[in-house]
């Protein structure tokens, strides 16, 4: 994961519009997105019954909010390439202790966090001057580290597990350019990373040079 917090690169999530385009259907675009992560089935504890463990008290997130950057290049009204980077939403459990003083003490703790590239197409269909629909397809590399509860011996613990890989991700959102240099985009997106289930939905904004 560190590699790829190394790597700065172009990256996308834009839009391709008759009023964003300024009269001219080729120009470069750069954008910041806030992206809500949520993650199906999940399992922070596969061999241990959660229910089992009082006096002790576990608590899990299964959605969390990230970041993207992104940048692309569109090619005519209709047509963007696009590439991001990204900070997927962590989500994370903790096991707690209550203390003699009413505080409470985590005794373990782990997460599901993810760093991602992504290149993809994207295409758009105007509504109005000003808002358009947006679809788009792509590939998604991924670098994850998955941290889970275990019970060892009849003691609980954390394993760490890491991985890579290449999902395909689809995508559909609504868009509304303020002027000829700045829209909003609203979308959401579906993808695979270590095979759990990912949505994510997220706002950005885009900005045109």
């Amino acid at each position: 994961m560190k590699s790829l917090k190394t790597i700065l690169i172009t990256s996308l999530s834009c839009l391709s519009l008759n009023v964003f385009a300024n009269n001219a259907n080729q120009f470069t675009y750069f954008g910041v997105s806030l992206q809500n992560s949520s993650y199906d089935d999940i399992n922070f504890h596969p061999q241990v019954d959660t229910s089992a463990l009082s006096p002790l008290e576990y608590h899990e997130s299964t959605s969390k909010t990230g970041w993207k950057l992104f940048a692309g290049h569109q090619f005519n009204r209709y047509l963007a390439i696009e590439g991001a980077l990204a900070s997927f939403g962590s989500a994370n459990f903790s096991v707690t202790e209550e203390q003699a003083n009413g505080t409470m003490k985590t005794l373990h703790q782990g997460s599901f966090d993810t760093m991602g590239l992504d290149i993809r197409a994207v295409g758009t269909y105007p509504i109005t001057d000003n808002l358009f629909l947006k679809a788009h397809l792509g590939a998604l590399l991924w670098d994850n580290d998955f941290t889970f509860l275990t019970n060892s011996s009849n003691e609980l613990d954390t394993q760490k597990k890491s991985d890579t890989g290449v999902s395909l991700t689809t995508g559909l959102g609504i868009a509304y350019a303020f002027n000829n240099s700045v829209a909003l985009s609203l979308d959401y997106e579906t993808t695979e990373i270590a095979h759990i289930a990912t949505k994510n939905l997220g706002l950005s904004v885009l900005f045109r040079f």
